[in-house]
């Protein structure tokens, strides 16, 4: 028999992601229930998932207990939060005490954590009902799951938060939870047509999470609206804070009304020569429109400044790598001393590259990401933030690459906030645009980027 295939299809202007907190109102009516929605929710996954496989563990039994135990919270007038009854994914690198975390690894096959990670906990204690675990790849570093694109199963879904950003952008559950260390927040969200916010570096807490590199390393939302993505952060940051010494993610519990930005930096990055020529014109055409509706779009020819972060920008990718790898040497070199078996052949390679790396590469690239990290700061003063696109085109053909991830790094590299808008198709696939803010001014980019959404798609 053959494997089943996708049938839907991309339009930005109609998409099939749910917006849950348009939902909220009507169980607050009572013309609603969290239980009801949660019941929609299952049948879509029923429907699509055999196409997608978003899910590594699917929970429905347990979804199903939160899910009553939120409708009666409703019925007394006594929600725990606007997230209260929200079905969402978790990444499976999250620990849950009531769900194996298997890391898409034979290491990890059947493991039962004793504890909910501290975004985990957070979000049950907002309501939320976790419906499941979703792929990732091989400890969100290795090799890939069998995801596919929701809109092309020939198509990579973006990594390594590839099953929480397929599960979003089919319209299978409303928001869910991912990580990035180079782009797996933001690319995985564009590439599958969502939304991704990857706030602040240690903004909200790591606790629980399997590390990857320290300094890199930052918890995310992806969901169906730039809304609902703030929503999830600020239940975390509030209920757990962030990774100390910070101490957490700050702004109000819903981002309400928009604001919109008056200035915006336009990054070209290494990026910019793989981009393909319909997104250049894609995106091109939206800062056109931008500029028509009174948003000021400067770059590089603009300004001193600007220029001199182009050109510290210039390899950011090798930098960011030799941080990044040189930071995972626990505990990737014990998993290569103990179970280098259990490891793909692909992280076995890159684990041996990554003991190569002396401790002066790793100082000079810790040097030259603090001097991007001043520039940036710099910039704060004369602009509301800087947009470019989320990944070089649509997602890429082959669902063994994670794809591209050219334009995303710099921010990782930054620890500052960046944000992927599904505003743009191409060839009838999703293109993300990304807006990056300054560190610790998530609020401020979040509100600029749903003004941005809903200027471009009404």
């Amino acid at each position: 028999m053959d494997a089943p295939v996708s049938k839907l299809k991309y339009d930005p202007d109609s998409s099939p992601m749910l917006r849950f907190h348009e939902a909220v109102a009507d169980f607050i009516k009572g013309d609603d229930t969290p239980r009801a929605y949660l019941e929609r929710c299952l049948e879509i996954i029923s429907e699509r998932d055999p196409a997608i496989s978003a899910w590594v563990h699917f929970a429905p039994d347990i979804a199903r207990a939160a899910a009553d135990a939120s409708t009666e919270r409703y019925k007394e007038g006594r929600p725990l939060s606007l997230i209260d009854g929200c079905p969402m994914a978790v990444k499976d690198i999250i620990e849950t005490a009531d769900m194996p975390t298997q890391m898409n690894s034979a290491i990890y096959e059947d493991w039962q954590p004793l504890r909910d990670a501290a975004s985990v906990y957070a979000i049950r204690e907002s309501g939320a009902v976790i419906v499941g675990k979703t792929v990732t790849t091989e400890f969100a570093t290795g090799a890939s799951g069998p995801t596919t694109n929701p809109f092309d199963a020939e198509r990579t879904p973006g990594g390594s938060s590839s099953g929480t950003a397929a599960a979003v952008g089919s319209g299978m559950v409303p928001a869910g939870l991912g990580t990035q260390t180079a782009g797996s927040v933001v690319r995985p969200a564009a590439y599958c047509g969502a939304y991704g916010f990857k706030p602040t570096h240690a903004s909200l807490n790591m606790g629980g999470i399997h590390p990857i590199s320290n300094t890199h390393d930052a918890l995310g939302t992806i969901a169906g609206s730039m809304e609902d993505c703030w929503r999830i952060a600020y239940q975390i940051a509030r209920r757990v804070g962030g990774t100390a010494p910070h101490p957490g993610m700050t702004g109000p519990e819903s981002l309400e009304e928009s604001i919109k930005p008056l200035r915006l930096i336009r990054l070209y990055t290494d990026g910019w020569p793989e981009v393909e020529d319909g997104t250049r014109e894609a995106f091109e055409g939206l800062l056109q429109n931008l500029e028509s509706k009174g948003v000021e779009i400067v770059d590089k020819e603009d300004g001193p400044e600007i220029a001199e972060l182009e050109r510290l920008l210039e390899g950011v990718d090798g930098i960011a790598r030799s941080i990044t790898q040189y930071e995972r040497r626990w505990p990737f070199n014990d998993y290569y001393e103990r179970h280098r078996d259990k490891l793909s052949s692909y992280l076995r390679a890159s684990m041996e590259k990554t003991m190569q790396i002396t401790q002066d590469q790793y100082d000079e690239s810790v040097a030259h990401r603090a001097k991007i990290r001043h520039q940036v700061d710099a910039l704060g003063v004369g602009a509301d933030g800087f947009i470019t696109l989320t990944a070089a085109g649509p997602a890429p053909v082959g669902i063994k690459s994670t794809g591209n991830r050219s334009f995303q790094i710099a921010w990782t590299l930054t620890g500052t906030p960046s944000i992927t808008l599904p505003l743009l198709s191409v060839d009838g696939l999703p293109l993300g645009v990304q807006v990056m803010g300054f560190a610790d001014k998530d609020e401020r980019i979040a509100r600029n980027a749903k003004w941005i959404a809903e200027a471009m798609l009404g």
